[in-house]
């Protein structure tokens, strides 16, 4: 995708890579072949993510990208095929005049309507799940939007990783270098997965960084694929 119409001239929330593609993939719970496709494009499609180029690093993941991939997930959930959705999202840009649009407030309410009329014609066919309703789309991507936090220009500040709940993970470019972290304590996920991988039980864990045992479980059960 373009790298154009983001605020400023260096935002990290743009411009910063925070995790590889299988870091991400495991965040929310995507899997990897899956978030691969989306970062690096399928074999006939550009990619739906705008992460950093392979030539920027080993972490081409960036905060907008993350965000995006988040709600990419959740038109998946809804209905939506993302190997069908370049020439929407095309549609979606002409229509916000903005290149970030799968993380614009307005995808959830303008944005829907645009995405169901694109569907209905000849270019959109075989985007939307032929049992899907609008609304169902709409409720959908609306519940996964409200995890997001945005600026006054319309831009993602924040993510809460839903796939943690009822821990509280979230993403914010300005802690922890904008590694995920466990909102109440601060601590980094990949921290707590570290020390549950070395040995330590799930007890010990919670004592050293201030959080809950269910907390500690999760980040197991999610990052290292086991029980803590």
């Amino acid at each position: 995708m373009a790298r154009k119409a983001r605020p400023g001239v260096i935002d990290a929330r743009f411009e910063h890579g925070l995790l590889n593609l299988a870091e991400a993939g495991r965040y929310l719970d995507v899997p990897q072949r899956t978030f691969h496709r989306w970062a690096r494009g399928y074999e006939r499609g550009e990619p739906l993510l705008h992460v950093l180029p392979a030539d920027r690093g080993p972490l081409p993941v960036t905060f907008i990208a993350l965000a995006e991939a988040h709600v990419l997930d959740a038109l998946r959930d809804a209905g939506v095929r993302p190997h069908k959705i370049r020439p929407a999202l095309a549609a979606l840009q002409s229509e916000f005049g903005r290149d970030y649009v799968l993380v614009a407030p307005e995808l959830a309410t303008d944005g829907i309507d645009v995405l169901w009329d694109f569907a209905m014609s000849e270019p959109g066919q075989g985007l939307i799940a032929g049992d899907t309703g609008q609304h169902v789309i709409r409720e959908i991507v609306e519940d996964q939007m409200s995890y997001i936090a945005w600026d006054d220009r319309g831009y993602p500040t924040e993510l809460q990783l839903r796939q943690w709940l009822p821990a509280k993970v979230i993403v914010n470019v300005h802690r922890s270098f904008g590694q995920p972290v466990f909102a109440g304590s601060g601590a980094r996920v990949s921290d707590v997965a570290s020390m549950t991988k070395a040995g330590e039980n799930a007890e010990t864990v919670a004592d050293e960084f201030g959080i809950s045992i269910s907390d500690v479980r999760a980040a197991a059960r999610i990052l290292l694929g086991r029980a803590a």
